[in-house]
């Protein structure tokens, strides 16, 4: 059949011209049409395919710190990550995202201090700390360079524990044995300074210091009773816990408050009912999750940071991969920023009426 209607096109389009193949693409076998060697359509279209790859090659990191895979820090940084990757009309050009997993925030400002991570996700009472060179950071001057892009989210304290340990109020947590986050995380920080508004410390408690990845079998088989997380809801390592049965243990409002006069960061917050199976409205203490690059990041590179984050791409990514994405808008975008703005961040949100004009513009 393949051949008559061969036969057929080329009685009926003589004046057009054909295509004779011989012995396929090989060494001593050229391929013509009109007469020109085909040789240089295949090495063009070998090229075209090659191009994405190359320009890959070409691209440099821009690297996210986040958090532990089952918080929300690791997902949010993943989608931010796609929406800042560089293609031909979007992201930025000549870079490609990617999300680190970490030990949280005061990690990741020691990172983007360092040069190890381009940017980094952090609770906003944890920046502050680190441009004041206070709490954990006191002595680190160079944790001083780190500058907001923008607030992304509230991150609430989660203390997450099973409904069999009878735990109703913090007091109870003591001798419990939870897991209060890895060193250098700023859901640690956060615990020691609630633990101090309520008269204890961690000798009070049975403590391991786990990220909620490596606690989830622990707390289903009893070996603990609980871990502890400052995230956004609803987090995965919690909603894995709905068939072994879970309770949030409540802040209270008077608590948080005395707290904020010390921490202006912390503020108090709550999770709603419904977020968690089963879990009622809950009292809580809240802080907001700021994205920080350094001070001696390119000014036209934060710029281009700041308006990739916040553009359409990026918006509908994160509304669509993650709940917590849903929060993340531009009219919040300075909503609980406790740094500086990066200079070229800051050009952005002028540009965009949400800052006065600078003296002299």
């Amino acid at each position: 059949m393949l051949k008559r209607q061969t036969q057929s096109t080329a009685g009926t389009r003589k004046n057009q011209p054909s295509v004779a193949i011989s012995g396929g693409i090989s060494s001593g076998h050229r391929i013509r049409r009109n007469g020109r060697p085909l040789t240089f359509v295949v090495i063009g279209l070998v090229i075209v395919l090659a191009w994405p790859s190359f320009c890959l090659a070409k691209s440099k990191l821009f690297r996210i710190g986040t958090g532990g895979r089952t918080g929300v820090y690791y997902p949010i940084g993943k989608l931010i990550a796609r929406g800042l990757t560089g293609t031909e009309h979007q992201g930025v050009p000549g870079y490609i995202g990617v999300a680190q997993n970490s030990a949280g925030s005061v990690e990741n400002v020691r990172k983007v201090a360092s040069g190890k991570t381009e940017a980094g996700l952090v609770q906003a009472d944890v920046a502050a700390w680190a441009h004041r060179g206070k709490h954990v950071f006191l002595g680190e001057k160079s944790a001083g360079v780190v500058r907001a892009v923008a607030s992304l989210y509230p991150e609430k304290q989660q203390i997450v524990i099973r409904q069999d340990a009878g735990v109703k109020r913090f007091e109870d947590l003591r001798g419990k044995r939870i897991s209060i986050d890895e060193i250098g995380s700023g859901t640690l920080s956060v615990m020691r300074i609630v633990l101090k508004a309520h008269g204890m410390t961690e000798k009070n408690l049975q403590p391991v210091y786990l990220k909620p990845v490596f606690t989830h079998d622990k707390i289903v088989s009893g070996a603990l009773q609980g871990f502890v997380m400052m995230a956004g809801h609803p987090m995965e390592a919690v909603t894995q816990l709905a068939d072994t049965g879970i309770t949030i243990v409540p802040i209270k409002h008077q608590v948080a408050l005395n707290i904020g006069k010390q921490y202006p960061y912390l503020v108090p917050g709550e999770i709603p009912a419904g977020v968690y199976g089963g879990v009622p409205n809950t009292p809580t203490i809240q802080v907001h999750a700021l994205l920080v690059v350094s001070v001696a990041l390119d000014d036209k590179l934060a710029y281009q940071i700041a308006a990739a984050l916040w553009s359409e791409r990026t918006l509908n990514l994160l509304k669509e991969g993650h709940s917590q994405g849903k929060a993340i808008v531009l009219r919040t975008a300075l909503k609980g920023v406790s740094i500086p703005l990066h200079p070229g961040a800051e050009r952005f949100y002028r540009e965009n009426g949400m800052l006065p004009e600078a003296p002299g513009q």
